[in-house]
Parts: structure tokens; sequence; C-alpha cells
């Protein structure tokens, strides 16, 4: 269990209230007892649930990681980590394999000639992630594949 701090009761601000006032009531705001938070470690994919900061797979990081990027976006794009490996283009139907991804590593994933949203789909089978691009409708999309040195794999 980790433990933290509950610091902070609910307050009401109203209207007329300055910023004077505002500091005042928080510097006077007493701590509370801590709240236990179960700490859950290698746990699999499966444990996903919706939320802020759910990794979307989980790899193991004491064996070698594999990642497989295929294009079905109709576009041609262009992926590379970020620890300085040169840049590689996979064309529309396409595909690209990265062998031993160093720990802590970021992939990034963007069409080259025009602007796209795109969406990542993540699979993993025996410490080999394969990632699905395709675009999706909106403004936002994927940007980046990140694998962190405990496994857990997000998606930026």
């Amino acid at each position: 269990m980790i433990k933290f701090l509950n610091l902070f009761h609910p307050f009401l601000l109203t209207t007329g209230l300055s910023i004077g006032s505002l500091i005042l009531s928080l510097s006077s705001v007493q701590a509370q007892d801590a709240v236990d938070i179960p700490v859950i470690q290698g746990t699999p994919a499966q444990t996903y649930t919706p939320g802020a900061w759910q990794p979307v797979a989980r790899v193991n990081p004491n064996q070698p990681v594999t990642v497989t990027i295929t294009n079905e976006t109709g576009y041609n794009l262009e992926t590379g980590l970020t620890t300085g490996q040169t840049n590689t283009q996979i064309p529309p139907g396409g595909s690209y394999t990265i062998n031993n991804v160093p720990k802590n590593s970021n992939i990034v994933i963007n069409s080259i000639a025009r602007a796209a949203v795109l969406d990542y789909r993540i699979d993993v089978q025996d410490n080999v992630v394969n990632v699905t691009v395709k675009t999706a409708a909106g403004v936002a999309g994927d940007n980046a594949i990140n694998i962190q040195d405990t496994g857990a794999i997000y998606i930026y």
C-alpha cells in the first residue's frame, strides 16, 4: 500500500472573494488521515479500466520487445524511435518491424504528405507489439506509443 495524504477539504468560492482570502483559506486547511491506495505491480493488460493513465497493453520488460507497425490508412506514414534512429516510411498497406526496442522508448508515427488523424490499435502476442494504424474522425489523434521500462504501453 502507498499512503497519500488527503490534504484538501472541499470549499465554496463566493463572489467577492479576493485572492488574499483564497490563499488564507487554503493555507488554513488541516491535514487529514492518510488514504490507502493499493499498489498493483506486474498486472496483465486485461486489468485495463477506462480512465486516465491506464496502459493499453503490457509486455514482459525482461525479454526483447519487437514492434510491428501496419499501415491501414491509405497514406504514406513515417515512423521512428525518439532515441535517434533513422525514420522509416511505410506505404499504404505496408508494415515495418522494429526489433529489440529499447526500454522506455517512444515511437512516433505520422502522415507524411497530408495531415491525417491517426488511430493506433495495439495487440501484444509473445512480446511482439502489433500496431495497426488507421485513420479516425475528429481533430485529435494518436501521435506516439510509449513502452515503459515496467512493460506498460501507453498511447499519446
